[in-house]
């Protein structure tokens, strides 16, 4: 990808990172007060209780697999496989898979766009994807900045191999 094509990523919505997470994901949205996810929201991590937007539980092996490298592709055989095997639950059932399953806060500072997210749980496929929701790094600081563009470039091969990348870059959730 050119340097001018990176550019041109910009922050995700929120509406759109939303619908990425219910619909791609296939995530148990939570409100952030429900007393099931107390333990999740006293992270020292979590962004402010205010700028938070959404907070999702990933609960599909299939798709924890390729989030968590397993499986590499949403593409794959192995993928579509494993999916059509997966068991569903319901938002009243979430404590019955906690233990294995993945958060994830999406905050806003202003609402409108992604700023800041929390992964609870070992996704570095996941935390990729949002990194490069997230838009093109922005920085002064001449090391941090080129090192924050290394991190993306790389997160944008990761995202791109697991098939996903044009749906980013053309906001299909």
């Amino acid at each position: 990808m050119h340097e001018s094509t990176l550019k041109e990523l910009r922050p995700k919505k929120i509406d759109y990172v939303d619908k990425m997470m219910v619909k791609r994901f296939q995530t148990i949205p939570i409100d952030k007060d429900d007393e099931k996810i107390v333990n999740v929201m006293d992270d020292p991590f979590i962004p402010p209780y205010e700028t938070i937007c959404g907070v999702y539980c990933i609960y599909r092996r299939s798709i924890l697999d390729v989030l968590r490298g397993r499986i590499m592709s949403f593409e794959s055989y192995e993928f579509k496989t494993a999916f059509t095997a997966d068991k569903l639950i319901e938002e009243q059932h979430v404590e019955d898979v906690l233990d294995f399953a993945t958060f994830v806060v999406i905050a806003s500072a202003d609402k409108e766009v992604m700023s800041h997210y929390f992964i609870g749980g070992d996704c570095e496929k996941l935390n990729s994807i949002l990194n490069v929701c997230s838009g093109y790094p922005k920085g002064t600081n001449i090391k941090t900045f080129s090192h924050a563009i290394q991190r993306f470039k790389k997160d944008i091969t990761i995202v791109e191999n697991m098939g996903y990348l044009e749906n980013i870059v053309h906001e299909k959730a």
